[in-house]
């Protein structure tokens, strides 16, 4: 009876969102009533094999199998669904250009400065000329592009598990939608948002409602554990263990933190600043919060030590706070992807 709710919901039906990790896959589906959001399904899959190396999928078909199993464990009847481009193989930017200037016309001159013609040819470009603008007599335009060879692969491997992939954002647009359900107060203040996964580190700054800067770092949990393993020669079952706050063959939790886990640390930090002066010397807005999310963020003390490096005000954020519900620091993505419906306008590709 599904596909009679989404008929006589239309256009405003919430599809389930899948975000492909490289660690895990997360399904989230939203239903609207009213004017207030509750999660009707929600889980996770993690892999028991290496199915990415960075963003380069292994193999489609395992893929498509953890996708149907995710799907299958759900009791998830819906076939179209809402998928993303992860950051590190996006481009995303916003531009500002004087009120009487073409927007189409600055939007492929600015693309044509960064990148070579036969590069153009072989991206999917989207913008959306923002209803807000920071600098007087100025209009914000938001720029993504992704490779056409991407999203073919992508969409190959949900056809193989059965699924029709009907919206496709990009990552910075569902962390930053994600971030504003919970926190709708926080839309006159720009904001940081750090989501470090388990390959790469999302760095998003926010302000109106929309992403205006974006950094992506090659740096995440998988790396943290890598570290431990070398530094004190253990198996990464034991690495592992070492990094959720357990003590390991005499190795405190404490002596790993300040020996491997606060350099990764460190530099994660470093690169927020960094993003953050950038913003602030482009847009003159300075950034007083940061919200951490994703599943190494909560690796013990890391909150307190990001704290001290950066002198922000550091948050953890909860993607269901909007629902009451704590935790679950990892399904920001998720979260953010399944506010889109078939027929989204916003949607960034």
């Amino acid at each position: 009876m599904k596909w009679l709710i989404r008929f006589l919901k239309g256009g405003g039906y919430h599809l389930p969102a899948i975000d492909i990790g490289t660690y895990s896959l997360k399904l989230v589906q939203l239903e609207k009533k009213k004017n207030a959001f509750k999660p009707v399904v929600y889980g996770e899959l993690v892999y028991d094999e290496q199915v990415f190396a960075g963003t380069e999928i292994i193999d489609r078909f395992v893929l498509a199998n953890y996708i149907r199993q995710l799907i299958e464990e759900n009791n998830v009847s819906e076939r179209d669904v809402a998928i993303h481009v992860p950051l590190a193989a996006c481009f995303y930017s916003v531009i500002s250009i004087p009120s009487s200037k073409n927007p189409e016309e600055a939007v492929m001159n600015y693309m044509q400065s960064i990148i070579t013609p036969e590069e153009l040819s072989q991206v999917k470009i989207d913008y959306k000329i923002l209803p807000i603008s920071i600098e007087q007599d100025t209009v914000d335009i938001a720029i993504a592009a992704v490779k056409k060879d991407f999203l073919d692969e992508r969409i190959s491997v949900l056809t193989h598990a059965g699924l029709n992939p009907v919206v496709i954002d990009i990552e910075p647009a569902a962390i930053n939608n994600q971030f504003y359900l919970n926190h709708p107060e926080s839309t006159n203040v720009p904001v940081c948002i750090v989501d470090i996964g388990a390959s790469f580190t999302k760095i998003v700054i926010s302000f109106g409602g929309y992403p205006y800067t974006t950094r992506n770092l090659e740096l995440g949990g998988f790396s943290i554990t890598e570290q431990l393993q070398k530094e004190f020669m253990l198996s990464m079952e034991d690495a592992e263990e070492l990094k959720r706050g357990n003590n390991v063959k005499e190795i405190t939790y404490e002596e790993a933190f300040e020996r491997v886990i606060t350099k990764s640390i460190k530099k994660i930090a470093t690169e927020t600043m960094w993003t953050i002066e950038n913003f602030k010397d482009r847009f003159n807005l300075d950034v007083d919060t940061i919200y951490l999310y994703g599943g190494s963020s909560k690796i013990r003390g890391l909150v307190e030590e990001f704290r001290m490096l950066t002198g922000k005000d550091v948050l953890v954020g909860f993607p269901f706070s909007f629902a009451g519900i704590a935790g679950y620091e990892e399904y920001e993505v998720a979260v953010g992807l399944s506010l889109r419906y078939k027929g989204d306008s916003n949607a960034k590709v």
